[in-house]
């Protein structure tokens, strides 16, 4: 079964708070178990992998609660229920959700129109459904965009990339090694060329060059895949070397024989293709520069535990 979004376990959290204080991992347990989530379901991330989808959505809850006077914190992490809070409870609403909440609480109104209420002079244009409708957390629609733009921004990096000539392309892969660490104390320099011997880069390791990492670059056509055949001649490259670590970039992809080839080797490679390259560039700032930071901050519990002391 699909998570219920925020706005539709308003209500049951609200439910079990009535019972007892209760924090965040219980209100998590209890939806859980009324809306017959899978462990899957709770275990569900949000995109930044820092928190389930679900304990976000009942944390959510109980700040739109509060703020609606319905909660209130008992102490840090628990919420318990207000008299007001109690009084629409016995009502018995069929649903609790912003709509409902902003009808019948004059703070909770102020709260989201002071939040909706636009800079002098700024142009409001309507996205989507309004927000009385909405179904993610506001955490949960920031991350979303945020996944959104760097989709995006990786599909402008792969036909970058796709548009180089085989020398940017291999100058590019020995950057990206450099970017992400490689080479620290010692170099990394392009080799590719006519006769390369299947070899387009060098990373060495250390300062002595004791430790090396050769690298190749095939720059495919999306359409076109690599196969065993070529991974094969680069591990013979490697052999005819020495060399026990190598690293084969492509623009396109790999054959699943060509991937089972590399696991199957007794040497150390790693197949990029170019869906992950283009990751890799944006997330660890390759060929990409920053824009603009924006920093979510929370509330420092510890902050005002300690005041006082």
């Amino acid at each position: 079964m699909a998570i219920p979004d925020f706005q539709t376990l308003m209500l049951p959290v609200l439910r079990v708070a009535a019972s007892r204080p209760v924090n965040t991992a219980e209100a998590v347990a209890h939806v859980s178990a009324e809306f017959g989530l899978s462990d899957n379901d709770r275990r569900e991330m949000l995109p930044s992998g820092r928190q389930s989808r679900l304990a976000n959505r009942v944390q959510w809850d109980f700040q739109y609660l509060v703020k609606a006077g319905l909660l209130k914190r008992e102490s840090r992490g628990v919420y318990g229920i207000t008299d007001a809070g109690r009084q629409v409870l016995a009502e018995n609403p069929p649903r609790i959700d912003i709509h409902f909440l902003k009808a019948h609480s004059e703070n909770f109104r102020q709260f989201r129109e002071g939040s909706d209420t636009p800079a002098e002079g700024e142009n409001v244009v309507p996205i989507g459904q309004p927000r009385e409708a909405e179904e993610d957390t506001p955490e949960e629609r920031i991350e979303g965009a945020f996944k959104d733009y760097n989709a995006a921004l990786q599909s402008d990096i792969k036909e970058r990339v796709q548009a180089l000539n085989d020398t940017q392309f291999e100058q590019l892969i020995v950057k990206l090694m450099l970017g992400l660490g490689y080479g620290e104390g010692g170099s990394g320099k392009r080799t590719g060329g006519t006769g390369d011997g299947a070899i387009d880069g060098v990373i060495t390791e250390d300062v002595l060059g004791l430790d090396k990492i050769y690298l190749q670059a095939k720059r495919y056509s999306p359409d076109s895949a690599i196969g065993p055949d070529k991974i094969r001649e680069f591990a013979g490259a490697m052999d005819a070397h020495g060399i026990l670590k190598g690293v084969f970039v492509t623009t396109s992809r790999y054959t699943r024989a060509a991937k089972e080839y590399a696991e199957r080797s007794h040497k150390h490679l790693r197949l990029i293709a170019g869906d992950e390259l283009a990751e890799i560039m944006v997330q660890h700032g390759i060929g990409v520069r920053g824009e603009r930071k924006l920093e979510l901050k929370r509330v420092d519990e510890d902050f005002f535990e300690n005041l006082g002391e």
